[in-house]
Formats: C-alpha cells, structure tokens, sequence
C-alpha cells in the first residue's frame, strides 16, 4: 500500500458517506481514503492515487517510499467528520501500533498519542486476540476480523479490523482498517429509534454469556455509559443473595432455545446502589448475526417497595387481628364476670377489678392502633431539636410525676416526623417513670423488680432522673431506676413481650418501629459496654439504670430527604 507525498491535507469523508461502507468490508482505495489525508485541491493526484492503489504488489509504485513525512490531521477550518465510525493503524507483525489515525478517538475513546506504541493485542478483548494475531502474521488466509476492542471507559466495542496483505514499508507494519459494528451496523436503521427513545433496557449476550450490545437506555436505567458493559458478563452485576438464582436460569436461557424465563432481581447501578430489574430472555435464531440470547429489562423498584409496603401492612393487620381475638378477650371476660359477680352480691368491691380491665384494654386499643399505623412513611418530615420534642413528650407521659425529672443534656438538630419522634419518647418516659423507680414491681423488659441494693424501698430514694442527650451516633434516654434484667436483654423490643400480668407488651416495640420507619436504628445498652462519646469530645458514664440509643446518620452521610441527625 503506498501513502504518497501529494497524500499529506485533508481526509476525505465519502468512506462514511457511502460506497464500500455500506456493502461490508471497504475497498482498498476507500480504507485509505478514510484516515490517509489526500489534497483536495489536486483531483489529478487524488486519481493517480487511487490508482496506484490499484497496481499488483509487484509494481514500483507501491514499493516506492513516500519522500515526505506523513501528516494525518485535518487542514485548518475543516473540521474532523463527525461520530466517525472508523479509522486506520499501521501495526507491526507483533502488534505493535505504529501510527494511529484521527478517527481513533471517536471510536475507542483513545487519544492517538496513547495508541501510538502499545500493543494493539492488548486492547483486544481476550477471546478474539488469536484471530487478530493470526491475521496481522499473515497466518489466517482470512484478513477480515470481528472482534471487541477495549475503549477508553474499561468496556468493549464490536468493531471488524480488514488487514492488508502486504507490509507498509512507510511504517514496517500492516495498515488495518477498524469500522465499528456493534450500534450502527447490528441492528437495521430504522429500529434505532425505538431503542434509542425506549425506557426498557435491550441487552443482546453472545454465546459465551458476555454482552455484546446494550441499548442507550443502560445510561437512564442504571447509569453506565453505552457500551461500557460489552464483553462482560452481566452476572457479575447481580446481587449476591440473587446471584445464583439468576445464573441457573441465565445459563438455563443460553441452553435451552425454547425456555424464555422472567427474572426479578436486584443489579448494581453505576453508583454503586441498586435497582430492581423484571428480566424477560428469548433465544435469538440460530443463525442470528448479533448473539445468542435477547433480554429485555425494566425497572421495577416503585413496584418493589409498594409489594414490601403491603406486606407490611398486612402483617401488621394480621397482628392486629390476632391480639384483638385473643388479648382483648380475657380482660372482657374479666369485666362481665365482674359486673355479674356485683349484681347478685350487691358487692362494689369486684367493680374495681372491672375498672382495671377497662384501663388495660383502653391502653391496649391505643397502642395497637399506634403500631397499625406504623411502618407508612413520614407524614409530615421537618427539621425540630431534640430538647424541644423531649420536653413536649415529657410533659404528656410524666409532667404529673412529681417523683421524677427529666435532665436534658445536649441538644441536637434533627430531621423527621416529629410527631412520631414524640411519640417514642412519651414511651421510653412512660416505661422510666412507672416501671424503672426503686421498688416497682416487675415490668415489661424495662425492670428486674428488685430494688437499687436489694433491699426495700422505704420510699426517700424514690426519685428518678431521666436523661436525653446527643451523642455522636444520635441521641440516647437513661434513667438511674432498677436497670432490666439480663435474661430480658434480648427480648425487650420484642413483639408483646412483658413480664408483668397488667403489660401490654407493646411500648417498646412501638419505639423500635418509630425510629426504623426513620431508617435509624436503636439499641439497649448497659454500662458494661463503656462510656458514651458526646458531641463535644467528652465521655458520658452510663447511669445504672436502663439506657436506650437511637442512631442516626448526620447530614453529611444522609441521603437527600432522608431523616438524619446532627449533634
């Protein structure tokens, strides 16, 4: 091949326009044409060069050396054709790459100067690199190539290489042509639109289970760039807890021409999260050009969480329904006894029992319809301080608790329900004032029933603190009461968990729900478990008494909308 003196302006753009690149693999005279520069303003030269193109290899012409050098960028004011689809190298024997045309960057994302001296075999994708090799050692009689390249993003393009027959002696190498093939020419112009305007991702995996083509919707989808997938598996993009599910009917899929399986499983976005997709897979022909296997995917996170919210809620409602069937029932029992045992001793003494059984069941109808509602999202997010809500919550549990008093430390900004966020509190109050002082009796997971030294109370040292402050985790409620029993430990959060026969077993457990509906977390801790770090660098000492803490991510670390906590 010879790239003359006279070669040396502008590139002609006709190879995109037309010709040769429409019918497959380019002519000779077009490959050249498409990064070797050709002076427009000599058409006499342009034919002699076209038609030296054209001689036998035994002819002077093209074993003459060009005798000026070669200079491959456009003329000044004309711009580089756009959305190039192919461009030429010059590549030794052993793949060496030594001169990289302009339209390289548009094709693999690499500038020339960092093509220039690697190693074009590196850049192809491992499972074509024979081909490639044999055909630039003159060992294949075909000089004809599709392959993968890598681009610049870490992903692979299809592209279709033609290497020339004989050596460059300009360069010491091969001139290999690279068109692209994997967007413009897999699929038929006229069905670009639909996948390029469509909301479904398209994914086409060839039979070695790789990608082969994604359509442009992956960037909206899960946020990867077009063609930054192809030549990987999309196995490894599945979430661990579904990934073998996945891969059984994946391969299942590639196997089988007559299985078409819909999938449900979570895959890693672009940064780094994860989104639900619906995958339907279809075996293409068996004489398919573009691969093996068709899969179309949709996103189905909305759906996903509104099926985790009904779940919810009808778990909920089944837990309500049972504790209404079976908790409401005794202390009703309770109150008809009572009243008939009233009416035929004319006794008023009984009507207490009665009177006890109605407070219990008021308290029960309250607290389970707290608990129905839980689990639905914030109603009303905003930004409140930790004392204000605190002090709120107090005054509605224990302001007429003259034995006890609240102590709030460190203040802290929050951002949530409110409402909720009181709601908590008056519980974790609740539960200190009546259950926790010296000398109560057992209760529901928040007291051992002994006293401070286990000796009885004579009632001076009836007084009880509570104390709410900001930590560096979020914020914690302790008291100096009786403390919880360790064999109770781990079951206080639990649902109707209680040890004492009027409980209800569910104040707890509507804090625990409160604060998950957050995204927080809570936790019970003792004083065994050391010192607790305060915003300010200081470490608090646990009282001896119960000690619950909520943690909260920061604004920081939160993501936007969500709930957080700033100390």
């Amino acid at each position: 091949m010879t790239l003359r003196p006279s070669d040396t302006s502008t590139p002609v753009r006709g190879a995109d326009e037309g010709g040769a690149a429409d019918t497959g693999a380019p002519e000779a005279d077009d490959r050249a044409a498409v990064d070797a520069p050709v002076d427009t303003g000599d058409r006499s030269v342009r034919s002699e060069h076209r038609a030296d193109l054209g001689r036998s290899p035994g002819s002077s012409a093209e074993t003459e050396p060009a005798s000026g050098p070669l200079d491959a960028t456009p003329a000044k004011g004309e711009p580089r054709p756009p959305e190039a689809d192919r461009f030429l190298l010059a590549v030794a024997v052993d793949g060496e790459v030594l001169f990289a045309g302009p339209s390289a960057p548009d094709v693999v994302g690499v500038e020339r100067d960092a093509l220039v001296g690697s190693d074009l075999l590196d850049r192809v994708h491992p499972s074509d690199r024979e081909p490639v090799a044999d055909a630039l050692s003159a060992v294949a009689t075909s000089r004809t190539v599709t392959h993968r390249i890598r681009r610049a993003s870490g992903g692979y393009t299809w592209v279709e290489s033609v290497v020339d027959e004989e050596l460059a002696p300009e360069f010491g190498g091969r001139i290999v042509t690279v068109r692209r093939v994997d967007v413009d020419r897999t699929f038929p112009e006229r069905y670009r639109a639909f996948l390029e305007y469509g909301s479904d991702l398209v994914t086409v995996v060839d039979g070695d289970g790789v990608v082969v083509y994604e359509s442009p919707s992956v960037a909206e989808v899960l946020g990867y760039e077009q063609g930054s997938t192809v030549g990987r598996s999309p196995l490894g993009y599945v979430h661990p807890d579904d990934r073998e599910r996945v891969t059984e009917r994946f391969y299942r899929a590639l196997n089988e021409p007559d299985a078409a399986p819909t999938l449900e499983y979570r895959y890693r976005t672009a940064d780094g999260g994860w989104v639900w997709l619906e995958s339907r897979t279809r075996s293409l022909p068996a004489d398919s050009p573009v691969g093996e296997l068709l899969v179309n995917s949709r996103d189905v996170s909305a759906r996903k969480a509104r099926e985790r919210r009904l779940t919810d809620r009808n778990e909920r409602l089944d837990r309500f329904a049972s504790i209404v069937s079976h908790d409401l029932r005794n202390p009703l029992s309770v109150i008809r006894g009572s009243m008939e045992m009233a009416r035929l001793r004319g006794e008023t003494g009984p009507l207490e029992r009665g009177e006890r059984a109605v407070d219990r069941i008021d308290r029960l109808v309250s607290e389970l319809l707290t608990l129905a509602r839980q689990g639905t999202g914030m109603d009303e997010p905003a930004e409140f301080a930790l004392a204000s809500v605190a002090r709120d919550a107090w005054e509605t549990a224990a302001g007429d608790d003259g034995d006890a008093q609240l102590v709030v430390a460190r203040d802290a900004r929050m951002y949530g329900d409110r409402g909720r966020t009181r709601q908590a509190l008056e519980n974790l109050f609740r539960n200190a004032t009546e259950h926790a002082k010296p000398g109560a009796s057992t209760d529901e997971g928040v007291g051992g029933g002994e006293t401070r030294n286990g000796d009885e109370s004579d009632g001076a040292d009836d007084a009880l603190t509570v104390l709410v402050t900001a930590t560096e985790r979020g914020f914690l409620v302790a008291d100096d009461g009786i403390g919880i029993d360790p064999d109770d430990r781990e079951s206080v959060f639990d649902s109707g968990f209680t040890t004492r026969a009027d409980g209800t077993g569910y104040g707890l457990d509507i804090v625990r729900e409160v604060v998950e509906s957050h995204g927080w977390t809570v936790e019970l801790r003792a004083p065994a478990d050391g010192p607790v770090n305060l915003p300010d660098g200081r470490r608090l000492r646990l009282p001896d008494g119960a000690c619950f803490e909520v943690c909260a991510p920061d604004p920081a670390d939160a993501d936007p909308e969500e709930p957080w906590i700033d100390a």
